[in-house]
């Protein structure tokens, strides 16, 4: 991996002050922060070849279709998947909402069940709940265990032939728990369910291989990718996408149209309708790059471990309660009984320092642990233990 201070000089909104501090960005499970090659890409994109995908022959505009496609390509590597499987979307959310509405919609039926965990961020809740409630199906929720993850004993037991999906966080965006995918996958396949994986959260963090994950559907985003906003990704598995039909219907998508019938192309093309996220995907393309030269994920995975930890220990030894786990994943989430957590998010800023507070899109599990708010302070490999030490400080003076 290179020297960290080397990976700094990369990422140029870190070098700014907030009320006379320097910056201390604590907020990167919300959104990582990008690169200059990922910055240059996309101003590249828009200064010297800016056209859409499919439609120009002249030379730019084809230009624009390789490069898009060739992100597509890039992308779909880094999750070891192929190309024809990759779909664009606009972020984790549209991918699930995506695979409600192209699988799930057509493919259940009444009485036919869901089942998603108790800490699903609300992306890989809601979608469910409210096509359980119009198709009456059974939305099925799975507790997590004392270390925070699945509760497999649960899981086990309700799972049936009722069971046609399984979607499930790959890592919690409060808990920093990782689940077992392998586990978790093989026991959906036995009673013929499909699986779809939330991955926003851990495809920053550690390597993915969706063939190895045997997942049917994996999502993510681009902005946590340390790539720009506008961007995701939906893995379909080959096999699966016969099942799919397109929701949305426009240009691009389309073989052939006349007035009484049209043919849509096939994947990954018949789920795109209309100008994709061009300058988007060719930035997240050049951030997964960047990615593939400069970081060693194990590396990454050992060295949040030990921010996580040093800002897990320092906060409980003063007071605070941390309810994510102190040994692993790449956030600590905390609050305090008498301090709102927006007041010590407020706080942090005013030295600094910018960290999430709220019920982080978890708010079913922030009620059931009948919590108002917490604080959460989120990783990134550009991150400094020197930073840990500074926050600790501050909130040793709150």
């Amino acid at each position: 991996m290179k020297n960290l201070e080397k990976i700094r000089l990369d990422f140029p909104i870190l070098n700014q002050k907030v009320n006379d501090d320097p910056l201390i960005y604590f907020d990167s499970a919300a959104t990582a922060q990008m690169p200059w090659v990922v910055i240059d890409a996309i101003s590249e994109y828009y200064s010297d070849y800016k056209s859409n995908v499919d439609r120009g022959l002249y030379s730019f505009a084809e230009k624009t279709t390789s490069r898009y496609e060739q992100s597509r390509k890039t992308i779909a590597q880094f999750i070891g998947a192929g190309s024809s499987e990759l779909v664009f979307t606009s972020g984790t959310t549209d991918s699930i909402n995506m695979v409600a509405h192209i699988w799930a919609a057509h493919q259940l039926q009444a009485g036919d069940e869901i089942i998603i965990s108790q800490v699903e961020h609300h992306s890989n809740f809601l979608p469910w709940q409210q096509l359980a409630q119009k198709k009456q199906l059974i939305l099925t929720i799975i507790p997590i265990d004392e270390s925070g993850l699945l509760d497999m004993k649960t899981y086990y037991a309700a799972l049936s032939e009722k069971t046609k999906l399984v979607s499930i966080v790959h890592t919690s965006n409060i808990l920093g728990t990782t689940n077992d995918l392998g586990l978790i996958v093989v026991a959906a396949h036995q009673v013929g369910a499909k699986v779809l994986v939330d991955a926003a959260q851990s495809v920053a963090h550690q390597k993915i291989d969706v063939v190895d994950l045997d997942c049917d559907f994996l999502a993510f985003s681009g902005h946590k990718l340390y790539g720009p906003t506008g961007v995701g990704c939906l893995f379909i598995k080959k096999s699966v996408q016969s099942e799919c039909r397109p929701h949305k219907f426009g240009g691009s998508m389309v073989y052939s149209a006349d007035y009484n019938e049209s043919f849509w192309k096939n994947a990954p093309y018949c789920f795109e309708a209309g100008t994709p996220p061009i300058a988007q995907a060719i930035g997240l393309s050049a951030a997964v790059e960047y990615l593939n030269e400069s970081i060693d994920f194990n590396e990454i995975a050992q060295y949040d471990q030990k921010l996580v930890a040093r800002a897990a220990t320092g906060l409980k030894a003063l007071g605070y309660h941390v309810i994510s786990s102190l040994t692993s994943g790449s956030m600590v989430t905390f609050y305090d009984e008498t301090i709102h957590g927006h007041d010590i998010a407020m706080y942090l800023d005013s030295h600094g320092i910018a960290v999430r507070a709220g019920n982080h899109c978890v708010q079913p599990y922030h009620e059931k642990l009948k919590i108002d708010s917490t604080v959460r302070v989120s990783f990134a490999f550009y991150n400094t233990m020197a930073e840990v030490e500074r926050f600790l400080e501050v909130m040793a003076s709150l």
